[in-house]
């Protein structure tokens, strides 16, 4: 795997990259040593030098390549997540879900970006799941829950800009609640 991913690396894009390496850290096939290991056979082989500024965007909590490719647009748009794979509990504790990029709004609540890959969301018994957990997650946690398809992430800018909207949404909502609070005072 390792010399693979060596011989590899210097043909490869950045966002392809950065994907690959994602997948073999989740999947445990490498671990941090092992892509020390990688980047340190790679010094000094021809092409060696594009994929050094990319060792610091690799992130093994990436779940899926879109996931990658979502997080390195809003990387490359000034608008990198906060968290990856953010849990999300109810105020009992309960698990509710987890979020794939999540970003930390002005009121301290969260905005989060779920990816939806056509393969595994894509099924009847997927869409009920996805339903049935954006629905705890609305009622019952304070999130703003943003779904992405593969036609989202590919499309570049798209996400960060519905990021930044709500966020916008978001800061608007805390200076309303601060001039009514100031109003009832």
């Amino acid at each position: 795997m390792r010399t693979a991913l060596v011989q590899a690396l210097p043909e490869l894009d950045r966002n392809t990259a950065v994907a690959v390496l994602d997948s073999a850290l989740n999947r445990k096939l490498i671990d941090a040593d092992g892509l020390a290991s990688i980047r340190a056979r790679l010094r000094g082989r021809r092409g060696a030098s594009r994929p050094e500024a990319w060792w610091a965007l690799v992130d093994g909590r990436a779940e899926s390549p879109l996931e990658t490719h979502a997080r390195l647009d809003c990387h490359d748009n000034g608008l990198p997540p906060d968290e990856l794979q953010l849990e999300v509990r109810a105020e009992d504790g309960r698990f509710l879900g987890r979020g794939d990029l999540a970003w930390r709004g002005p009121d301290g609540t969260w905005v989060i970006a779920e990816v939806d890959g056509v393969d595994s969301h894509s099924e009847a018994p997927a869409l009920y799941r996805d339903r049935d957990r954006q629905n705890d997650l609305v009622i019952n946690s304070d999130v703003t829950l943003l779904r992405f398809a593969a036609r989202d992430v590919y499309r570049s800018g798209v996400i960060p800009a519905r990021i930044r909207a709500a966020m916008s949404a978001l800061r608007s909502n805390v200076r309303s609640r601060g001039a009514s609070a100031r109003s009832a005072a």
